[in-house]
């Protein structure tokens, strides 16, 4: 990991220079690398720990991440983004899965297995609905099988999403057919879960990991949905650089609804197939 920029990714925190220092040496220690995320993100982390610990000054902080790597444990989970749900942004799957997945099957002919990323995977709801979309389509059709890798940078949030169990209210705007097909119902002392059945489970490979670091190859789709929105510009575009590297020939990229290619360096790298929803084909090499 290179963790020569911290400092000055947290240059906007305080004009305290040793400060600054001190949370450098901090996260190097750690071998932690948060220089891509955007300053004023990092910031708002920072903000909420030390008002959890009722800390007011920034050295005072950076002492305690120093000694205690369960508080930095802490704070570097609460990077992770965990703000999702499932099918979200309904019409992004609905126009996938009329308009792009055929052309995906098309791609691998009459068989093959079908590859899925979904970056920055949170809780794990998105992952469990594009496995849901694909069992749907490919049920059907006995010579395709799907993959979906998922990966988080949040140790905790990897564990919760492979448990697969929800609260009821998370699921209460699925479709009745949905839920018992692919949902089973805990009924616990207090609360009520459902968990998602072994055949959703089954296709999906949870790893703890940042994007960057991430080696799938051989991508038919990626999805990155409102993860770039808190990287700084830089790293947004070594993103999307490798998105293109992981993607087959053809490959379509999902991103965000707030999130765009418009005015990127890497933007003659996807070609926008359906703008509205933010899903991106890659351009072939020898086309750029």
């Amino acid at each position: 990991m290179s963790n020569g920029g911290i400092a000055l990714s947290l240059s906007k925190l305080s004009a305290d220079d040793e400060i600054l220092n001190v949370f450098g040496k901090v996260f190097e220690s750690y071998g932690a690398d948060i220089t891509r995320y955007k300053s004023a993100f990092i910031k708002r982390r920072l903000d909420r720990r030390m008002g959890i610990l009722d800390i007011k000054d920034y050295s005072d902080y950076a002492l305690v991440l120093k000694n205690e790597r369960r508080e930095f444990e802490e704070l570097f989970l609460s990077l992770s983004i965990n703000v999702t749900n499932f099918f979200r942004d309904s019409i992004v799957y609905d126009n996938f899965r009329l308009f792009i997945t055929p052309k995906i099957l098309s791609n691998l002919g009459q068989s093959g297995k079908i590859r899925i990323w979904s970056a920055g995977c949170a809780s794990g709801e998105e992952p469990y609905s594009i496995a849901i979309m694909f069992l749907n389509i490919i049920e059907k059709l006995n010579n395709f099988s799907v993959e979906i890798i998922a990966n988080d940078i949040s140790k905790k949030a990897i564990e919760y999403a492979q448990n697969g169990r929800y609260p009821a209210k998370s699921i209460e705007k699925l479709p009745s057919d949905i839920i018992t097909k692919y949902f089973h119902k805990i009924t616990g002392e207090t609360d009520t879960e459902y968990g998602i059945n072994p055949s959703i489970k089954s296709k999906i490979t949870f790893r703890t990991c940042d994007i960057l670091s991430s080696d799938s190859k051989q991508i038919d789709a990626i999805f990155c949905r409102n993860v770039l929105i808190y990287y700084e510009r830089e790293a947004q575009e070594l993103i999307l650089q490798k998105f293109h590297q992981c993607l087959r020939d053809g490959g379509y990229l999902v991103l965000g609804m707030d999130e765009t290619m418009l005015g990127r360096k890497c933007e003659k790298l996807f070609f926008p197939v359906m703008a509205r929803e933010r899903i991106y084909q890659k351009v072939l090499p020898n086309s750029i």
